[in-house]
């Protein structure tokens, strides 16, 4: 076992999870995973290692897509503009579906709007989840301009693990 100046670092973490799980209300006391989850593959890497890790701490996983930029056609005066938004987000929730089949356990997806950093904190604060799971930072051009780093957020803002 790992140990950190004496101290027994798994049942230090045990001890975290079992008082995060007991201040859930007692209908939830299911342990919660968050997943910011978008169509790239590193988003696809992070759904696998929580569903991994939800395996092992029995935990329910949330899987939340945050509607940006990236799910309208470029042409905003498109007619199916908003087709091609709804349609792209059914895309993802058929690929998680898929990555998820065989997972044993619950999961939800979801959609959301707004600043993708922030609505994670809201849920996972809501859902009284242990952690945050992303993937890796893209580097787009521009990107972070827009909607700015969710791992930089999370880092300033949060209250609870992500990785």
């Amino acid at each position: 076992m790992e140990t950190c100046s004496g101290v027994n670092v798994m049942d230090h973490m045990d001890q975290r999870i079992e008082q995060r799980v007991q201040s859930c209300p007692p209908a939830q006391r299911q342990p919660v995973l968050v997943v910011g989850y978008d169509r790239h593959p590193a988003a696809q890497r992070a759904l696998r290692a929580a569903a991994d890790l939800a395996v092992l701490l029995q935990a329910h996983v949330v899987v939340v897509h945050v509607v940006d930029a990236e799910d309208y056609p470029i042409d905003s005066d498109a007619a199916d503009w908003d087709e091609h938004a709804e349609q792209d987000v059914a895309d993802q929730r058929a690929q998680v579906a898929a990555l998820l089949a065989s997972h044993p356990l619950p999961w939800t997806f979801q959609t959301d709007h707004g600043a993708p950093g922030r609505r994670l904190l809201e849920l996972a604060t809501n859902r009284h989840a242990l952690m945050i799971i992303i993937g890796t930072a893209r580097p787009r051009w521009g990107a972070h301009v827009l909607t700015g780093s969710v791992a930089k957020y999370l880092r300033r803002h949060g209250d609870r693990p992500f990785c």
